[in-house]
């Protein structure tokens, strides 16, 4: 029997949002990751945070824009959230998640 086996590497970024939804590019930071590890595996992405999510999303064409107004439409941020601490709408930033996973 031959049996194979993987190192699993792993790297933090932080990125900074600021009290306002946007979107972040993070091709460079996930380019620069896999040419460092040697350019060949499974890369996954996870933001630990209940609020935050990571979506697959062709940048610099609208699309974020356009991501974040559907997002607006979808889950509007104002009072009809039963989690309700914090901010107007907050609750629909806990309800997020569910479309736009971790």
């Amino acid at each position: 029997m031959n049996l194979r086996f993987r190192v699993v590497e792993t790297t933090t970024i932080d990125v900074r949002t600021g009290n306002k939804e946007r979107v972040a590019d993070l091709t460079a930071h996930a380019n620069d990751f896999v040419a460092d590890v040697g350019g060949d595996g499974l890369l996954h992405v996870f933001v630990p945070h209940a609020t935050a999510g990571i979506a697959v999303l062709e940048t610099g064409s609208g699309s974020e824009e356009d991501l974040i107004n559907a997002l607006h439409e979808l889950l509007p941020p104002d009072d009809r959230w039963r989690h309700a601490h914090g901010s107007r709408g907050h609750g629909r930033s806990h309800v997020m998640p569910a479309l736009i996973p971790p």
